[in-house]
């Protein structure tokens, strides 16, 4: 085969390549018809490094820009690497399945470096591999990958590829511009802040202007536009003409939520609210006769609900009528397939919706119904909220594949579930962002692109710029933050100078405290946490008090003013109060020191050790999230205290890995580096010391 620029490949099982040549076979040719020329390969998969061979293989000799993994193609499931997700953090000494990530990092990845540990005796296509040691910290996809993996919904797995890619091949035949795009917004998302949600639509109209004027729309809805939004978001999404939705909400494998118990506005509301919810918490207790003695005892007491307001928790009209209150809150698997949805394309921001360890998740529920709905993104584990969700989808605006952008913006858990080389026709008839993605880097061309008119045009660039290790990329970066009048642009530059962790990043947050953009804003917010230099302090309280209607940036200061130390945050507080127009100044110190004070019980227990082994375990833990920078001292001399427990050094040798940012990561690493080379310590504080040690190093 010629391939010119790059090629794609179709890795299936056997079986499946039996049961649905024909419509592979239709599949590559339509590929191939778009200049991209397409590899089949089948086998009688044993593991992933089986798959992953060919995969590199295929790279090397053809210069492959992605792949998509058909049928029963084995699971990865990564550990030891829950830094690379952007909130998952669960004890892997419990269920292994559970707190594992299933990841197709594994196989799009060719810098990360993974070490085998077991095959799971349960879940026969599922294999645990832990991020290596050694391995670079840093997620940085060599090509692009999608899944098309069959769920079970009651039809034969092999009828539902086949279902699906002649529905693929259709969708490729078709001229057809992203114009028509819907998001909602769900119950709980950006702490319900409307500063947080009103930016998306001006975001979507900088990524791609004009798109949205005439003839196309550009929809967005909240959860509070009506009680019940559900049926309205099913009307959006069996749209014909719908290219592409965004759901910012809560997941789980089998269930989007759309909605919580509707506000109410009169007494009689209230009381039927509130018994609804009694109902449903002593439906939790009834297994247990003790706590729910004990609840009972605990509600009469301090709320004054008598049975009154628990009665007819096990009657079953009561508990049809409350279950079916529930339906109406959210969308389920089953549903999903009744809707059949028509979007072409939908992003879940979400938890769990994209869980392809299971044997059926919502995303995957989308693109084997009956409708239009070709490709999914989403999360395999839990997500954060705090995340761009919007990030560069002015390049599929511009014709770039799915999978090119999702190359660009992938999470650990992050994962295309469909076909990832769909793409839309551009809007602009002289750009075309799919052939800029596979083109040969050129640094000339990429500074050239920095002067496009389209926000994400240039985000490529300068992307492809970091990729390529352009040398004056921290300046370059850090210049177009402090200049570029575009909040995508300055976005991107603001989270690649993230990955780049210098001193050009440190400082450009204390001007993106003040940015436009609230996720910036907000995101400069939890990364000055991260660094823990107390001279961020008179920039994060005078935000607090001039920020107030930005829910999400206030929420995280207070969240994240104990990392900091206690005098310089007193003094910061008094010098912004004094040069501060607020009438309540007793009020607002007490706030933020009350936000400080779970710092005191922090220390208490890990420091002076008065609390139980569990709760100083339970406190080292919550390091992972909220760093305290200027008790590290202190934690590296407890690593070296003969007194303290392995167990508990272990935990805290884990937490100290996740100070990647901070100011104090060369004291952490000078300690580890020595811990790691003591022979007289257990080989398992060694090595954990050798981990975080490198966790550190190749950030």
């Amino acid at each position: 085969m010629n391939v010119k620029h790059s090629s794609f490949a179709i890795i299936a099982d056997e079986q499946t390549w039996k049961e649905c040549s024909v419509e592979l076979r239709a599949y590559q040719q339509v590929l191939e018809k778009e200049s991209l020329p397409t590899f089949v390969v089948y086998d009688k998969w044993k593991n992933p490094e089986a798959v992953k061979k060919v995969i590199l293989s295929l790279y090397k000799k053809h210069k492959l820009e992605g792949v998509v993994l058909v049928g029963d193609i084995p699971v990865p499931m990564i550990r030891k690497a829950q830094h690379l997700t952007s909130a998952f953090k669960m004890d892997e000494d419990i269920d292994w399945h559970e707190s594992s990530v299933p990841s197709d990092r594994f196989y799009d990845d060719f810098h990360l470096e993974f070490d085998f540990v077991k095959k799971d005796s349960l879940h026969p296509s599922c294999f645990y591999y832990e991020l290596g040691v050694h391995s670079p910290q840093l997620i940085r996809c060599d090509i692009y990958s999608g899944r098309i993996k069959p769920i079970a919904n009651g039809v034969n797995k092999y009828e539902q590829i086949r279902n699906y890619l002649q529905k693929v091949v259709k969708a490729h035949r078709q001229n057809n511009c992203l114009d028509q795009f819907f998001s909602y917004t769900g119950h709980g998302s950006y702490s319900n802040s409307l500063t947080a949600w009103v930016p998306e639509a001006y975001n979507l109209r900088e990524q791609m202007p004009g798109v949205f004027d005439k003839e196309g729309r550009a929809r967005f809805m909240r959860y509070c536009f009506t009680p019940y939004p559900k049926n309205d978001i099913i009307n959006m999404i069996k749209r014909s003409d719908l290219d592409l939705a965004i759901f910012h909400e809560h997941g789980l494998p089998d269930r989007q939520y759309f909605s919580d118990i509707p506000e109410t506005s009169s007494l009689e509301e209230h009381i039927k609210q509130i018994k609804a919810s009694r109902r449903k918490y002593v439906r939790n207790w009834t297994s247990n006769r003790n706590l729910l003695e004990k609840e009972y005892q605990k509600a009469t007491t301090i709320y004054g609900f008598d049975s009154t307001w628990y009665g007819g928790y096990d009657n079953p009209d009561i508990i049809l009528q409350d279950s079916l209150e529930d339906v109406r809150m959210g969308l389920s698997l089953p549903e999903v397939t009744e809707v059949s949805p028509n979007v072409r394309m939908v992003i879940f921001d979400a938890c769990y919706n994209g869980d392809f360890r299971e044997d059926d998740y919502i995303a995957a529920r989308y693109i084997f119904s009956a409708g239009e709905c070709v490709t999914t993104f989403a999360n395999s584990v839990n997500v954060l909220q705090d995340k761009q969700a919007n990030e560069l989808l002015g390049l599929l605006g511009l014709g770039a594949r799915i999978g090119q952008w999702a190359q660009l913006t992938n999470i650990l858990e992050s994962h295309i579930t469909g076909d990832p080389t769909v793409r839309f026709t551009s809007f602009d008839s002289t750009v075309d962002a799919s052939v800029l993605c596979q083109r040969p880097y050129v640094e000339a061309e990429m500074l050239s692109l920095l002067q496009s008119p389209y926000a994400d045009i240039q985000n490529l660039a300068l992307h492809r710029l970091y990729e390529n290790d352009y040398e004056d990329i921290s300046a370059l970066l850090r210049r177009t933050f402090e200049t570029s009048s575009l909040a995508m642009v300055r976005y991107t530059c603001f989270s690649l100078l993230e990955k780049l962790n210098d001193s050009n990043f440190q400082e450009i947050l204390i001007p993106a405290l003040n940015d436009s953009y609230e996720f910036i804003r907000r995101s400069a917010v939890r990364r000055m946490i991260s660094v823990g230099k107390n001279e961020y302090l008179p920039h994060l309280v005078k935000a607090y008090i001039e920020d107030r209607h930005a829910a999400r940036v206030v929420f995280n200061i207070a969240l994240g003013l104990n990392v900091f130390d206690e005098e310089p945050l007193k003094e910061a507080i008094e010098n912004v109060l004094n040069n501060s127009y607020i009438r309540n100044k007793d009020d607002v110190r007490r706030q933020l020191m009350k936000a400080y004070a779970s710092r005191y019980a922090s220390d208490e227990a890990i420091l002076e050790r008065k609390a139980k082994e569990k709760m100083r375990l339970l406190y080292v833990s919550s390091l992972r999230n909220y760093p305290i920078h200027g008790s590290v001292g202190t934690y590296l001399k407890l690593l070296q205290e003969p007194s303290e427990s392995d167990e508990f050094k272990l935990s805290l040798l884990r937490s100290l890995a996740w100070y990647k940012y901070s100011y104090k990561r060369p004291e952490i690493m000078r300690v580890c580096n020595e811990l790691r080379r003591n022979k007289r310590l257990l080989d398992t504080i060694r090595q954990e010391a050798e981990r975080t040690y490198y966790r550190l190093k190749n950030n």
